[in-house]
C-alpha cells in the first residue's frame, strides 16, 4: 500500500513538474517573436521563463531525494512570484508593456503575442501553486514516516536491552542454582564416603 502510494506521488509531481516544463518552454517563444534583441521589460520576462524552467527541471529530477527541499521549495517560490508579477504587469499594464517591449512587429500582432505569453503565465500559477504544496505535503508525509521508522528502532533498541538485561539477571541466577546444587552434591558425597 505504501509503495502505491509514493509511486502514485511520483508520478504525479513528474507529471505536473514535466507540463510546467513544457509550458515553461512555450513561454519564451511570444517573447522571442516580438523582439530579436530584447528590451529590458522582455529580459525581465526572459528570467522569469528561465526560472520556471530550472525550478520544474529540478523538481522534476530530484522530488526522489529529499535532502534538497528547501532549494526546491525556493524555487518554487521564486519562480511562483516571477509569474504573478508578469501577469500583472502584462493584464493590468497592457498598453504599457506593449509601449515598454518596442516591438517592429504590427501593434496588433504585438498585443495577440503579449497576450498568450499572459495566458501561458497565468495556467503555469496554477501549476506551480499545486508543485509547491504536493511537495510541501509529500515533504511532511516523508519526515513523519522518517520519525516513525525513528521511534520504531529506538524502540527496538529498548525491547533489546530490556531483553539483554533479563537474560544477564537470568543467567546470574541460573549460575547461583548451579553452584548452591554443586555445594549440595558435594556435601552428600562427603557424608556418604565418611559414613
Amino acid at each position: 500500500m505504501a509503495s502505491s502510494c509514493i509511486l502514485f506521488q511520483n508520478i504525479l509531481v513528474s507529471c505536473l513538474n514535466f507540463t510546467l516544463l513544457i509550458l515553461s518552454l512555450c513561454s519564451f517563444i511570444p517573447i522571442i517573436l516580438l523582439r530579436n534583441h530584447p528590451t529590458s521589460l522582455a529580459v525581465a520576462f526572459l528570467t522569469v521563463s528561465i526560472v520556471s524552467l530550472i525550478s520544474s527541471f529540478v523538481g522534476a529530477s530530484t522530488h526522489q531525494s529529499r535532502s534538497c527541499f528547501l532549494a526546491r521549495i525556493t524555487l518554487h517560490v521564486s519562480s511562483l512570484t516571477g509569474q504573478l508579477m508578469a501577469v500583472l504587469m502584462m493584464f493590468c499594464r497592457e498598453k504599457h508593456s506593449l509601449s515598454l517591449l518596442i516591438s517592429p512587429r504590427d501593434p496588433r500582432e504585438a498585443k495577440a503575442l503579449v497576450r498568450i505569453e499572459c495566458g501561458v503565465f497565468m495556467v503555469m500559477i496554477p501549476l506551480q501553486i499545486m508543485v509547491l504544496v504536493l511537495a510541501c505535503v509529500f515533504h511532511y508525509y516523508w519526515v513523519r514516516e522518517f520519525e516513525g521508522l525513528d521511534v520504531e528502532r529506538q524502540g527496538n533498541t529498548r525491547v533489546s536491552t530490556v531483553v539483554e538485561v533479563t537474560k544477564t539477571s537470568s543467567d546470574v541466577k541460573t549460575m547461583e542454582m548451579e553452584e548452591k546444587m554443586k555445594g549440595r552434591h558435594v556435601q552428600w558425597v562427603k557424608t556418604d564416603f565418611e559414613g
